[in-house]
């Protein structure tokens, strides 16, 4: 027996010497940061009125049918801390070949115990209970969706190269083009695919980001491949001082076509121009959009439909066309050890004048603009995602009848005129004070159905608009100091001069300023 062993252990160390050589070199970096944030009125609207005022129509109203408040019920402040810890993993098998992951974990407030299934420690952990992006469900024990309950894989795909480009297979990033406008780091199942030669450089790319068949609450798929993808061509120049590219993308959506009823089929295109160059101390970037296809193209419009978007009675079925533009421009000058600049975007919205054509208010469909952060309070992801939607004297997820946009001010920015000047200034290295005040309005004023003003709408009801097209006026002051070169410490203030839009469609209703304190500690690593 000992012999035995003896020769399966010599066969062993043979066929092991024998084996190539497969070292494997891992690489992380990543991010952690932690926040705390005080808002004083998260409402934007006269937290004195009592329950009842034309202040609180909407809001009171919304909760008498809801079993769940949202957080326009604070009529005072509000105040939390967060954390999130970001893992990138890189696993380099040979020259050429790498599996790129990336996770997050303890994304949540400081003492949430919604995701423990209780309100202790030591409650069950088997499951995350679904939701609102309301802060006071922290106290009810209630998870936000926000809310991770260890560790969330987020990425995992292989960047390869061959002899003709090089290819990128998995759940990647995408959503991401040209300058931060219309960004959102978004994650999806795709391929993209590079190819460069001298200063160009070609992609092409396919995402998956829905895949549906079969039957659930909203009839989705039903005896139909219900899937959502987006196609991607694009190519860039590089310049000696800068670089200038150009995107076309294809988004088909066939949720809503199904073979049991009359569905629609969504299928958009857009082309994305842009441009970044840089003179001497002198930086300038641009970019612009134009999107236009099928909103909703009807199976049949000589049925009654069975699906989203049924017009009101006695209204015909009507397909629906998209065009609408955009722009962005940002330019700063760094005059060390200060520097200035100004940012303005416009996006158009929906005027909700014909029931065949949509003009804008389409980024919230698309998920665009999540990562394209102007200010600390109008359309940004932090407030957004911690605090929920601004929605003054609107009703919770009001939003355009075809698009699906909301009209509350959420963290996708669009229907919008925005103008920003800035300043700052580093007295050293390591310190940095910044000023901004921002300007922002509604290309148009939303709608509660399509047609004219206090007619009936092709939905079926009577048509009101908003009192206001002024979102407001925003001032922000930031600190920012490097504690070490990848260890910073920020501290913010954000006061807004809330505007008549948080009205909606109430000119009696008062809305109110609001104001908020932050300060972040952030690790790169």
């Amino acid at each position: 027996m000992r012999k035995l062993w003896v020769i399966l252990l010599s066969l062993g160390l043979i066929a092991a010497f024998a084996m190539p050589a497969a070292a494997v070199d891992v690489k992380f970096s990543g991010q952690y940061y932690a926040f705390g944030a005080y808002v004083d009125n998260p409402s934007l609207l006269d937290k004195n009125e009592a329950p009842g005022a034309a202040s609180w129509g909407a809001v009171d109203a919304s909760q008498a049918n809801s079993a769940t408040r949202d957080n326009r019920s604070l009529r005072g402040p509000y105040a939390w801390y967060a954390q999130r810890l970001r893992m990138n993993v890189e696993f380099q098998v040979v020259e050429g070949l790498q599996l790129v992951t990336r996770f997050d974990a303890l994304e949540k407030h400081w003492g949430d115990q919604g995701w423990a299934g209780g309100t202790g420690e030591t409650q069950t952990r088997t499951q995350t209970p679904l939701g609102s992006l309301d802060p006071n469900a922290v106290r009810r024990g209630a998870a936000t969706p926000k809310t991770q309950e260890n560790l969330e894989f987020e990425r995992a795909y292989l960047d390869f190269n061959v002899p003709f480009g090089k290819f990128q297979v998995g759940y990647q990033q995408f959503l991401m083009w040209g300058t931060d406008f219309l960004n959102t780091p978004l994650s999806a199942g795709g391929i993209r695919y590079y190819f460069s030669q001298g200063p160009w450089m070609a992609v092409a790319a396919i995402e998956k980001r829905a895949e549906y068949v079969g039957l659930n609450a909203n009839n989705i798929g039903i005896a139909n491949d219900a899937d959502k993808d987006v196609y991607d061509l694009g190519a860039i120049y590089k310049l000696k001082n800068g670089e200038v590219g150009l995107l076309y993308q294809y988004n088909r959506n066939s949720q809503s076509k199904w073979q049991q009823g009359n569905g629609y089929l969504t299928s958009l295109h857009g082309l994305f121009p842009y441009t970044k160059l840089t003179f001497g101390n002198f930086f300038v970037e641009a970019e612009g959009v134009y999107g236009w296809g099928d909103l909703r193209n009807f199976e049949s419009t000589t049925t009654a439909p069975t699906v989203g978007g049924a017009p009101g009675a006695g209204q015909p079925l009507t397909n629906v066309g998209l065009s609408a533009l955009g722009a962005f421009v940002h330019a700063k000058y760094d005059w060390k050890p200060a520097y200035f600049g100004a940012q303005f975007v416009y996006l158009s919205g929906d005027d909700m004048s014909n029931s065949d054509k949509v003009s804008g208010s389409i980024t919230g469909a698309l998920q665009a603009n999540y990562g394209f952060n102007r200010a600390l309070i109008l359309w940004n992801s932090d407030y957004g995602d911690n605090l929920g939607q601004m929605c003054g004297n609107m009703a919770q997820n009001t939003a355009n009848r075809r698009t699906g946009s909301l009209y509350t001010n959420f963290v996708f920015m669009d229907n919008v005129w925005f103008w920003q000047i800035y300043a700052g200034v580093k007295p050293t290295p390591k310190l940095d004070f910044k000023a901004a005040l921002s300007l922002a309005s509604a290309d148009k004023k939303p709608k509660s159905d399509v047609g004219a003003t206090g007619s009936v709408g092709y939905y079926g009801t009577v048509v009101r608009e908003f009192d206001s097209d002024k979102y407001g006026t925003e001032l922000d002051l930031t600190g920012t100091y490097k504690i070490y070169d990848n260890l910073s410490y920020m501290v913010g203030f954000g006061y807004l001069w809330t505007g008549d839009y948080f009205k909606g469609y109430d000119v009696n209703a008062k809305v109110k300023d609001n104001y908020l304190l932050t300060h972040r500690l952030t690790l790169n690593f």
